[in-house]
């Protein structure tokens, strides 16, 4: 019996064997690299699942079909890559009505225009619960490729805009509250321009944020073997989150940290190259160490263990 989904994502892929030399990386990065000419080719599939990702309570049939787009790009985004082409699997109750059909379609086709995505086929089947699988090729450039194993001791850490967003927002929607977070977690945007932005100016490790800030850096220093010190006061997050996590008496760094789907990005790069990243809507939140430091968090002027943030199976 497994205890986690990262226990169990570990001990499929000491059970799995690669055919293949082509393969530059395969499970435990956000998406799998193959060897293609002078780029890699990217593979990522991911799903939403009826009452694990998303509610018909509160979500539409076209929020969940572009949320299912925009969580794969996410993925293709990190690695460094533009996202190509798609397959759209869906597993629908036997009662569907068609109208929810052509309004999944309706988010997945907006958001497939938006990233100029061709969805080239998929697959159908009967199932108790909507479920909605994506699987997306893309490409990036040799020299573009990032990893979550290539964080350097003494490397800044780096997040993207506005950590907790959609934790806050799903949460919101449990107590039956309001705020404007409901919006980004319905909603959410991944951040693939700024994602190539980034892998131009030369950083060394890169991963989305699926399931909370304190996940993400626990997956780069695992896949790099090194430590990590974050600052909970630099962890950036919008006066909305702050004010809707009061709303609900909660610490929004909670939030950031072990909540999940914002999509925002998570990096490391050497401090010379600090300047750099001044244009950009990223901050610093903390830096690389040694593995024999941990993974530290320093909060209320004391360092605490960094707990994990979302799992499927806790």
């Amino acid at each position: 019996m497994f205890s986690t989904e990262f226990g169990l994502i570990e001990r499929i892929k000491k059970n799995v064997r690669l055919f293949s030399k082509d393969v530059v990386v395969g499970i435990g990065d956000d998406s799998a690299a193959l060897k293609y000419g002078k780029k890699y080719l990217l593979l990522k599939t991911d799903m939403l699942v009826q009452d694990v990702h998303f509610s018909l309570k509160h979500s539409t049939p076209e929020q969940i079909g572009a949320k299912a787009i925009e969580q794969n790009v996410s993925d293709i985004a990190s690695m460094g890559g533009l996202p190509k082409y798609a397959l759209v699997s869906l597993a629908l109750p036997k009662n569907t009505d068609v109208d929810f059909v052509d309004g999944l379609y309706k988010g997945i086709n907006k958001k497939s225009g938006k990233y100029k995505i061709s969805v080239v086929g998929g697959d159908l089947s009967q199932s108790s619960k909507v479920m909605v699988g994506i699987f997306l090729a893309g490409f990036v450039e040799n020299k573009y490729l990032a990893l979550r194993s290539g964080a350097k001791i003494s490397d800044l850490i780096f997040c993207s805009g506005n950590a907790g967003k959609s934790a806050v927002g799903l949460e919101l929607l449990k107590n039956n509250k309001k705020g404007k977070s409901i919006k980004t977690h319905l909603e959410p945007e991944c951040r693939l321009d700024l994602a190539r932005k980034l892998v131009k100016t030369g950083i060394n490790s890169m991963i989305d944020v699926s399931d909370g800030v304190a996940s993400e850096i626990g997956h780069i220093c695992q896949e790099s073997d090194v430590g990590a010190i974050i600052y909970a006061d630099k962890i950036p997050m919008s006066k909305n989150t702050i004010n809707d996590a009061k709303k609900l008496n909660k610490n929004p760094i909670d939030f950031a940290l072990y909540g999940g789907e914002d999509f925002e990005l998570v990096f490391t790069a050497d401090k010379s190259k600090l300047n750099q990243f001044k244009k950009y809507d990223v901050k610093v939140i903390g830096e690389i160490v040694d593995k024999k430091y941990g993974i530290k968090l320093v909060k209320g002027g004391k360092k605490l263990n960094l707990g994990r943030g979302f799992d499927h199976f806790r």
